[in-house]
């Protein structure tokens, strides 16, 4: 399941770590520890990261499985859920994106946003705990995150943890409002439309 908390504990922690120095030169200067590719990695990877426990159910048409009868309805489906299995698909474009943003100092993060409505369409495939329940489609993000919130509570001076969490929010609510649309299979390989099921 999508984790809130999650979320705003890697976005926090990659927060910090854009903030960190390397050791001081003879004259007493530090440098950032990371650049801008380094950092928007560590943003990629919070939002990958929690990304990876979305889920989804085999709900949509009725399933309907081969037998030697002739197809037969399938009800193994009721009540499976099945998780993400392409999160890391698309984390490198991902990572472009926020240091696109970053190079651009685009203080809406409008790059990230279309970032993330790109990211969410190569969740593609999801597989259950048993590995013959699957689903195969395509996933949809139907309310884009609009970060300008978190430009103005950090302008208002608002702590660095507490804009983190108003990001995270953001972007949980983008991902808790995208739809799967494909096809499920069971394993007793019984076929069946997955319809507009949202992420868990």
């Amino acid at each position: 399941m999508l984790s809130l908390s999650k979320l705003e504990d890697g976005l926090i922690a990659a927060m910090e770590k854009a903030r960190e120095v390397g050791p001081a030169d003879g004259d007493g200067k530090v440098e950032p520890k990371y650049n801008t590719s380094d950092i928007a990695g560590f943003y990629a990877d919070a939002v990958v990261d929690y990304v990876k426990d979305a889920e989804i159910m085999m709900v949509g048409t009725p399933y309907v499985m081969p037998t030697p009868a002739g197809p037969t309805p399938d009800f193994s489906f009721v009540g499976q859920l099945i998780k993400i299995q392409t999160a890391d698909v698309g984390k490198a474009a991902l990572k472009s994106a926020f240091q696109g943003s970053f190079d651009a100092q685009d203080p809406a993060m409008a790059i990230v946003t279309s970032g993330l409505i790109a990211y969410t369409a190569t969740l593609t495939f999801f597989q259950g705990s048993v590995p013959l329940f699957t689903g195969t489609g395509a996933t949809v993000m139907a309310l884009p995150p609009i970060f300008v919130p978190v430009l103005a509570a950090g302008l208002a001076g608002s702590e660095e943890a507490d804009c983190a969490k108003l990001m995270a929010a953001i972007i949980h609510a983008s991902f808790k409002a995208s739809l799967f649309n494909g096809v499920g299979q069971t394993a007793a390989l019984g076929t069946g439309g997955i319809l507009a099921q949202p992420l868990m």
